[in-house]
């Protein structure tokens, strides 16, 4: 028999978002007839409802129902009575509104949540003017209670009583406050807001002084032109009056004509070639800010080539407060210890000395450079140069016949004919069809730290281990993740700032980062460079347990310190497998959201930046054993959080071996010895043509960037360390695994054998691995305990040593086997 087709009811037919729609539309409705009863109040009407019989509302074309004069009858009389009478007066107005984005929210299946911070600014700006309406009418009578409410004037009059004049005070402040909130909820971005409308209009009010003056001056020139024509035209006048006219008076009277006719045109090409070079510094490209006196003066040398000058515009900076507020916040967000941040202030301010161009000094350098390349045959097009600083880079756009190896070939002569100690070229410019010859300043600029770390670029950055090093020669902020280098080889000669480099990574890292997701390991063969980090061992250092210096000074505790980061490097992976992730973020997030177990030894894994100021001298007391486990962590530690930079005043082949430089592809040289070493250490020349102080190259593998490293005092260091010292830290500083010597073995098993001794047995037996995570997963223990029964059955002879990441090897083949070593422990 054939089915019968089921009827599907009316409603059946909608689904969720039709219903949502239906139900915001209802909604709104209620909203709009809401908002007509409220508007329409009239304190008569609740009388006349008061005094109705039932009867008398089905009453037609007569009646008391026909006396009301609300919008929406008796319902809006009664409505409209309580809102505005017995609560909040006419400032119930905001209900409406906020019923209506509620139904207007559903209609739209917008997130309601989002909602949830305007209904609430809604309700206390309704609470709010209803009580200041009440306190005028209370105090001044200036309102009637159909403004306020009974809600209203009951709040006025008990704050009227407790604190007198006083509560007109408090209510003016929390109008100010909340009309700030409505601005912004940022209280201090709102005042740096209104602090720039006020700077924006001195400004603009000091650019119409200007203009005016500006206009003055040009109507008092004019004024003196025609002053002047009117003198030569009276001159005229006189001679033609004078004694008989002669062929020299004609002559005389032609040329007074002729000057002044040149005068006017040339008033007449002055103001044309004004709009022209007006109209030319408007399409240069947004890089750089060209000086427009600056330009002028330079293109009028007697050569047919113009060098545009152009200054970096830098990045913006950031409010004073701002990297506070952010810090602020990211400390509220890891409750582990009560932290904060140094500030700001705590940096010393630059000298309002910028970028200052010498005009002399780039046109003298100009004339060189192309009277040389002249010399030999080489035509250049147009000149660029951009003031850095501490070199100012000539870009030159050579004729497209020239060959581009041939400029590179008389950079000699160019250093000779410049006189200038340093000058590199780049033929060509990466990314740009031009040849670049970098010139250093005869007078350099300190970049300070404060002006790299309080800007937007460094502030609002969302990089985990944000390094800003300094400026580039465009004066722009360069930053680097430490995450994603991984790991940073340093070289430079003594004095050419290699250490202050050192300064700028841990100061920028201790601007941005908790001390719960980073801690130091620092190795400073020399003593004295590092030693200045010892205050805040409890907050960002990593040390061996029972360590007497949280600074490692010693080589063979460096050593011994470097496999206990290779050891902590192994655990990690060990915990990373087993939670089934592939990198340190994923792994804290998991162990943050509570989907890893603390019983099976998972545990919250901070960034570890291990530092060594010196590797030379490491190589030269410690030989090949260093190089295994800085090996090792560079070829291993970057999906754990691991990172190293490595520094060196020595940058040759045998201490900067093939295995080190392989592993790390990012490179900064300050200015070394010789060309031999600039080639050691960046595959290439150029290091050695470095001014020093700073001054440093950059690459990752591609290309190249010049920076002037920020500069970071000692005092700065210690207020900075300081700072951060004095706060309560953790109880202890973060401790590495200790690792035991393969030779002396572990403590005798029969002193202390674990309860899970012979079931951890079976197990390694039975899979044939030694490994720590198999008896977590098989015996639902912890790391630590899974490794002291790993200790206990490689003493037993069950297992072999240690062999790093690799799992240990199994000796026995049988569990028959196992009875005789449980025989001699008396198991």
């Amino acid at each position: 028999m054939p089915k019968k087709k089921s009827k599907n009811s009316f409603l059946s037919n909608f689904d969720t978002t039709r219903k949502l729609e239906v139900a915001g539309i209802l909604i709104i409705s209620v909203a709009v007839l809401l908002l007509l009863s409220i508007a329409s109040y009239n304190p008569n009407d609740y009388g006349i409802v008061k005094s109705m019989s039932p009867g008398a509302i089905f009453s037609v074309d007569q009646g008391p129902a026909l006396n009301i004069n609300n919008w929406l009858g008796v319902v809006g009389a009664y409505i409209s009575h309580f809102l505005v009478h017995s609560l909040f007066g006419f400032t119930s107005l905001i209900l409406p509104v906020m019923i209506a984005s509620f139904g207007w929210y559903l209609f739209r299946q917008n997130d309601l949540q989002e909602l949830g911070w305007p209904l609430a600014y809604g309700v206390w700006v309704m609470l709010l003017f209803s009580t200041l309406f009440g306190w005028f009418h209370n105090e001044l009578e200036l309102l009637t209670t159909i403004w306020s409410g009974n809600f209203g004037l009951g709040t006025a009059a008990i704050l009227q009583n407790i604190l007198g004049i006083g509560s007109i005070v408090i209510l003016s402040v929390l109008i100010f406050v909340s009309a700030l909130i409505l601005v912004d909820r940022d209280l201090q971005k709102t005042i740096d807001t209104f602090k720039s409308w006020t700077g924006g209009m001195r400004d603009d009010l000091q650019e119409r002084k200007e203009e005016k003056q500006r206009k003055k001056a040009a109507r008092k020139e004019q004024k003196e032109k025609e002053k002047k024509i009117r003198q030569q035209q009276k001159a005229e006048r006189a001679m033609k009056n004078s004694s008989a006219i002669n062929e020299n008076s004609v002559s005389e009277e032609s040329s007074i004509d002729d000057i002044v006719e040149r005068s006017q045109q040339e008033d007449l090409e002055r103001r044309e070639n004004q709009k022209k070079e007006s109209a030319e510094l408007e399409k240069k490209p947004p890089r750089a800010i060209l000086d427009k006196g600056d330009s002028a003066d330079i293109s009028e040398e007697d050569d047919d080539v113009e060098v545009s000058v152009f200054i970096g515009e830098g990045e913006e900076e950031a409010s004073d407060r701002e990297l506070d507020r952010q810090n602020r916040k990211k400390a509220r967000e890891i409750p582990v210890i009560k932290y904060k941040f140094p500030g700001i202030d705590l940096l010393d301010s630059p000298p309002n000395e910028g970028n200052e161009v010498d005009l002399e000094e780039i046109k003298l350098n100009k004339k060189i450079i192309l009277d040389k390349l002249k010399r030999h045959k080489i035509e250049i097009l147009s000149i660029n140069a951009i003031v850095g600083p501490t070199v100012t880079l000539y870009e030159l756009e050579p004729s497209p016949d020239v060959k581009i190896s041939k400029i590179e070939s008389y950079a000699n002569d160019l250093k000779m004919a410049t006189a200038a100690h340093g000058l590199r070229i780049m033929a060509p410019i990466p990314g740009r069809s031009a040849v670049g010859i970098e010139v250093p300043n005869s007078s350099r600029e300190t970049v300070y730290i404060k002006s790299v770390i309080n800007t937007r670029k460094f502030v609002d950055t969302d990089m985990d281990l944000p390094v800003a090093f300094g400026k580039t020669i465009e004066n722009e902020v360069f930053m680097i993740d430490l995450t994603k280098m991984p790991h940073l080889l340093i070289a430079g000669a003594t004095g050419s700032g290699k250490s202050v480099g050192i300064n700028t990574i841990i100061t920028c890292l201790l601007y941005k980062c908790h001390p719960d997701d980073v801690k130091f390991v620092l190795i400073d063969p020399k003593k004295i460079e590092l030693s200045l980090y010892r205050n805040i061992q409890n907050h960002f250092l990593a040390v061996l347990p029972g360590a007497e210096e949280p600074i490692v000074t010693d080589t063979s505790k460096a050593l011994e310190t470097l496999e206990s980061v290779t050891h902590e490097m192994d655990e990690r992976y060990e915990l990373l497998k087993m939670a089934m992730v592939r990198d340190i973020k994923s792994y804290n997030e998991k162990f943050k959201d509570g989907e890893l177990d603390e019983d099976l030894g998972h545990r919250h894994l901070p960034y570890i930046v291990v530092i060594i100021d010196e590797l030379a001298d490491l190589m030269m007391t410690a030989g090949k054993k260093i190089e295994e486990p800085i090996a090792r962590l560079a070829q291993l530690a970057r999906a754990i959080g691991i990172h190293l930079c490595v520094a060196t005043q020595r940058p040759s082949v045998n201490v900067i071996t093939g295995t080190i430089k392989a592993n790390f592809p990012a490179r900064i040289a300050y200015q070394v010895a010789s060309k031999v070493d600039s080639r050691t250490i960046l595959d290439t020349g150029g290091a050695d043509q470095l001014v020093g102080r700073g001054d440093m190259l950059f690459t990752n593998g591609a290309g190249m960037t010049r920076i002037q490293n920020a500069y970071v005092s000692t005092e700065e260091v210690e207020k900075i360390t300081q700072f951060i010292g004095v706060q309560q830290g953790f109880k202890q500083p973060f401790h590495l695994p200790r690792v035991e010597d393969e030779e002396s073995g572990i403590p005798d098993p029969l002193d202390d054998i674990d309860d899970l001794f012979k079931d951890a047995a079976k197990i390694v037996v039975l899979h044939q691995q030694g490994s720590v995570s198999l008896l977590q997963r098989k015996l639902k223990i912890g790391y630590n305990r899974a490794g002291r029964i790993i200790d206990q059955l490689y003493n037993a002879g069950v297992v072999g040593p240690y062999q790093g990441s690799t799992a240990r090897d199994v000796k026995l083949t049988e569990e028959d086997e196992l009875e005789e070593i449980y025989e001699e422990l008396g198991l």
